[in-house]
């Protein structure tokens, strides 16, 4: 007779049927208190909740197996078998297209060093869902912060460029100077100053874009007694909205349950729960489905949003009073002036359509897809750090 055998034996009388019924949620309650009780630090919603997040490491290990028998971009294996070497220095989209066509995926979430779910305090982390392996996040070593990277190299490139006639420049800087009517020529090194490095971290407000300008600037140029604002976007920065942790949905004795006392309506959560009509109800039992493999797969649906909000409410992300300046490839930049609160609320677009996917067996996060005139949004409400809870939210613009 084993432990557990002797255990439950010893306890046996507790239970009304003389032995744990591990769908009585008092049972599994009493259970928990007994080990405690032996001075063991034990829960089951831990427990569940960590093998979830091993799930995720497992599944993480084998794609990087994936990874490196079907493709020849020069990987390497690491020692932790959540990084992929990345020796070769290939480039960030070329490894996120790399990724997308292996494994046959639309969305990938690239968390900077030390944000979300990434440990590394240097290196990029890819996070996306396959059909195969389930859902994965790979650091991806030596490749580096490529969206600070191309910052800095961007503004060090301006500075030894100062002075020098417009037709001289490097493309990706005469672009630049022709669309703000910058002559290069009149230019200090010190006129010039990277901001990257500072908190650009702003709040949603649903009543709509505000001046950001000095806030949001990478780079800042001071020219003909003006200052020009600069936000810098490499090809794959696409991240708009990270919100704090959903309250109201949390783990009670073994079970995800959606608690309306703890619900914010005044809270950048709360406020897009409401536009976009989200059943919190449904999500938990969603999240229940996920951990327990039960019920049914869920399909998208239409979802009747509040438009006029989530406009205004996206346009207040973006802002207004700089120039945003994204990679267009071939060295070159594209241009757009978001001058106005007409300019945000422009670079938005009218919303035209939205689909809406809930959590189930197959899926542990909601997902919503905004399409506008100007390209699409997504809205994913999960856990970033591999486990089930807590959830938080994220806005990114896809295309």
């Amino acid at each position: 007779m084993d432990v557990l055998d002797l255990f439950f034996k010893k306890f046996s009388y507790k239970f009304d049927k003389g032995y744990p019924d591990m769908n009585n949620t008092q049972d599994v309650f009493l259970i928990e208190s007994l080990i405690q009780g032996l001075g063991v630090d034990f829960r089951f919603d831990q427990l569940l909740f960590e093998a979830v997040n091993s799930e995720v490491k497992r599944n993480t290990a084998a794609a990087i197996d994936f990874i490196l028998k079907n493709t020849n971009k020069g990987f390497k294996k690491q020692s932790d078998n959540q990084r992929l070497g990345n020796p070769e220095k290939v480039s960030p989209e070329e490894v996120q297209q790399t990724f997308k066509d292996l494994f046959k995926v639309e969305d990938i979430t690239i968390h900077g060093p030390r944000s979300g779910p990434n440990p590394s305090g240097k290196f990029d982390m890819y996070e996306f869902e396959t059909e195969e392996f389930g859902p994965v996040a790979i650091v991806l070593s030596g490749g580096g912060n490529a969206g600070e990277k191309y910052e800095q190299d961007f503004v060090a490139k301006a500075k030894a460029s100062a002075g020098d006639p417009n037709d001289t420049l490097p493309e990706d800087l005469k672009t630049l100077y022709n669309a703000l009517g910058i002559d290069n020529a009149k230019l200090k090194e010190s006129d010039i100053a990277f901001e990257g490095a500072k908190d650009t971290k702003r709040a949603l407000n649903l009543s709509g874009p505000r001046d950001i300008g000095d806030k949001i600037s990478d780079l800042t140029i001071e020219y003909g007694n003006k200052k020009y604002y600069i936000s810098l976007k490499n090809k794959q920065g696409s991240g708009i909205y990270s919100g704090a942790n959903v309250p109201w949905i949390y783990e009670k004795d073994g079970k995800v349950i959606y608690d309306p006392s703890k619900f914010d309506s005044t809270s950048g959560n709360g406020i897009i729960f409401d536009i976009f009509n989200i059943d919190s109800e449904r999500l938990a039992q969603g999240l229940n489905n996920y951990i327990n493999q039960t019920g049914d797969s869920e399909d998208w649906e239409t979802d009747r949003i509040d438009t006029e909000k989530f406009r205004n409410l996206l346009a207040s992300s973006v802002g207004y009073g700089y120039y945003y300046v994204k990679e267009a490839g071939k060295g070159d930049v594209k241009v757009t002036p978001l001058l106005t609160a007409e300019d945000a609320l422009d670079f938005v677009g009218k919303i035209e359509d939205a689909s809406i996917k809930y959590p189930s067996k197959d899926t542990k996060q909601v997902t919503i897809k905004v399409t506008t005139t100007n390209g699409q949004y997504v809205v994913a409400i999960r856990n970033t750090s591999g486990k089930v809870l807590p959830l938080s939210l994220r806005i990114s613009k896809t295309r």
